[in-house]
Order: C-alpha cells, then sequence, then structure tokens
C-alpha cells in the first residue's frame, strides 16, 4: 500500500493503482470529473495509464448543480 492525498485527505492504495482504478475505488461517477496529481491537469484519455505514486496530491473535481 501507498499514501496519497485525494482532496486533503489522507488514503491508502495498492501499490500499481492507475487514476481509474482510484475513481473506481472511491465511488465516483466519471462524468464531469476534472483529475489533478500534484497540480497538473489528467487527461482523461490516459487515466488508466497514470498510475498513482507515494504521497501523490490528487484533486479531485466534480460539478456541483445549485443556483
Amino acid at each position: 500500500m501507498i499514501p496519497i492525498n485525494v482532496n486533503n485527505t489522507q488514503h491508502q492504495v495498492p501499490r500499481e493503482t492507475n487514476v481509474l482504478q482510484l475513481i473506481q475505488t472511491l465511488d465516483l461517477n466519471t462524468l464531469g470529473i476534472a483529475i489533478a496529481i500534484n497540480s497538473a491537469v489528467v487527461p482523461k484519455a490516459i487515466w488508466s495509464s497514470t498510475f498513482l505514486q507515494p504521497n501523490d496530491n490528487v484533486l479531485l473535481i466534480q460539478p456541483a448543480q445549485g443556483g
């Protein structure tokens, strides 16, 4: 397991976890979500080939409804 930070909350994930697997583990909808790792945006096209590293800072941004 490796430590990562997701939206300022510490998580432990297995080594070789990619961004798509993280989203699935967190039970999030992939529609409209944006992801940055260590302040660099990760395009959706490469989520499955972008692997998390120890102490990565992951920012997940989801649209909010309101008005």
